[in-house]
């Protein structure tokens, strides 16, 4: 099967004083190409409270095997200085002209974020649908829920993390997020097309802490975990995705159970 188009990615938009940096890996996209030749349009938006700040079109133009315009896999942001929320940016990828593509996901690759005084920092895409786990999780629950395993909190060391969750979709929708140790359970509204940030050093309201959390509800939503200073949430450490509930079987069948421990047994007498 071939397909016209690479699923939509969703980055987040850079901090106050830092820009983003994004480089399409073209040498990976060339490997699914199908034929010599082909036309890609690039489409990038830059979105921020519902607000579409820049939208951007380029076409890649793929002939006798080789990119003749590669400098349109370079794209940079800054966000302007009286803007304090965060953004987002969308970035789609479709075939214009040529026989297909060989896959609809866009090969992996990681985005910089760069400041001239403050730590520089990575993170990758998520795909904006066809997400496998949310599918199962859908299926089998009727709700998405995603969630990190390891959210440290340090007033001592200066250290915090905060959800980020970017809503690229429609419509607006409400989350609940849920720390089960600490019998903690809120629920958090997102605007269409909108970003918001809630830092767990306020919900959580203790100096030292490590554990995880979930967020769940009827739709998706795209989300990061910021780690940054307590004092100054613009010193950001790392900015990495969350990782979604597996809705796929995590036990062993009895009947499969059985056939292993009679096959067991039968190796023991037959030795």
């Amino acid at each position: 099967m071939l397909y016209n188009y690479f699923i939509p990615l969703i980055h987040l938009g850079p901090p106050k004083n830092y820009t983003y940096y994004q480089e399409i890996p073209m040498e990976y996209i060339k490997k699914l190409i199908v034929g010599k030749n082909a036309e890609i349009n690039i489409n990038r938006k830059v979105f921020l409270n519902k607000k579409l700040l820049l939208e951007k079109n380029e076409i890649l133009i793929f002939k006798n095997n080789r990119f003749i315009n590669d400098k349109v896999a370079f794209f940079k942001w800054k966000e302007p200085q009286e803007k304090q929320d965060l953004s987002y940016i969308e970035t789609q990828i479709n075939l214009i002209s040529g026989i297909g593509l060989k896959s609809p996901s866009l090969p992996g690759f990681y985005v910089n974020y760069t400041s001239p005084n403050k730590k520089n920092f990575i993170s990758c895409g998520v795909e904006k649908y066809g997400n496998p786990r949310v599918i199962d999780q859908r299926q089998e629950f009727g709700i998405w829920v995603d969630g990190y395993p390891a959210v440290n909190i340090s007033y001592k060391n200066n250290t915090t993390y905060s959800l980020v969750i970017i809503n690229p979709y429609k419509t607006n929708n409400t989350f609940t997020i849920e720390i089960n140790d600490l019998k903690i359970k809120q629920n958090v509204r997102v605007n269409a097309f909108a970003v918001k940030k809630i830092n767990f050093f306020e919900i959580i309201k203790n100096k030292e802490w490590t554990g995880q959390f979930y967020i769940y509800g009827k739709r998706r939503a795209i989300i990061y975990l910021m780690n940054h200073s307590i004092k100054d949430n613009t010193k950001v450490s790392t900015l990495e995705h969350g990782d979604p509930f597996r809705a796929e079987l995590t036990y062993q069948p009895r009947f499969q159970l059985l056939r292993h421990l009679v096959h067991k047994k039968i190796k023991k007498i037959i030795n």
